[in-house]
């Protein structure tokens, strides 16, 4: 039930959990079905013809008897390993801002979340487009570079940036010289925002460990834009 009722946003994160939950031969056939659907409708799409469909309810249900009576007693193809999610102290006058983009049905939300060293939240913002298609990868470079321009309004000197895209990653971390595309030509902006830092670090994170950027994504799906600072006593870190 849970691969069904769960909510997924993107496919693979769907497929992830199938290979945590399922054992081998349950996953292949589950694959093996997929396989089949989409090798239907290729068929049909380039060849104009594709079979009856009794052959591939046939073929779908006895794959699909396999699937339901698979071995148990077998382990899945990737164990379920717990993670240790807890907050890790910053070295002292860092600041950490995590950031994060969903694209769902033409809509593209970004979510930036701004802590300091002990962990209190200093603030943080995200917004939506509505009809206008952009793709994740730009969606995530957006939201990055929300995240810089937020921590420079901030005034925010030594950043750790974290984000759970590794394209982004490892684009900003390379620093590849790209000036022929324009995602190349836009990363190279972002640099320059970031050499106004006087310390700067980008991590990747675990989506899981970027759950509150995340919601703010999803919040900003449904048309809610929103920044936000936080205001604490001076003695609050005392």
């Amino acid at each position: 039930g849970r691969l069904i009722d769960k909510k997924y946003f993107h496919c693979i994160d769907w497929l992830e959990d199938a290979i945590r939950i399922l054992d081998r031969k349950a996953f292949e056939d589950l694959i093996t079905k997929l396989w089949n659907s989409w090798n239907n409708r290729n068929n049909f799409f380039f060849r104009g013809k594709e079979e009856e469909a009794r052959i591939v309810w046939e073929r779908v249900r006895t794959l699909n008897h396999d699937f339901c009576i698979h071995n148990i007693v077998n382990k899945p193809i990737i164990l379920v390993t717990p993670i240790v999610q807890k907050w890790e102290k910053l070295p002292n006058g860092f600041v950490k801002i995590n950031v994060d983009a969903t694209v769902l049905n033409n809509k593209t939300g970004f979510g930036v979340i701004i802590r300091d060293c002990d962990g209190f939240v200093i603030g943080g913002g995200g917004g939506g487009f509505k009809d206008d298609f952009m793709t994740t990868k730009w969606a995530e470079l957006y939201a990055f570079e929300e995240g810089i321009n937020l921590a420079h309004s901030f005034n925010v000197e030594n950043a750790i940036f974290e984000t759970n895209c590794t394209n982004i990653v490892s684009r900003i971390k390379k620093r590849k010289e790209d000036h022929v595309t324009v995602i190349g030509h836009r990363t190279k902006e972002i640099h320059k925002s970031m050499e106004l830092f006087t310390k700067v670090e980008v991590k990747w994170i675990n989506r899981s460990c970027n759950k509150v950027a995340d919601l703010i994504c999803k919040l900003a799906l449904s048309n809610c834009n929103m920044f936000f600072g936080m205001d604490y006593l001076r003695d609050i870190h005392d």
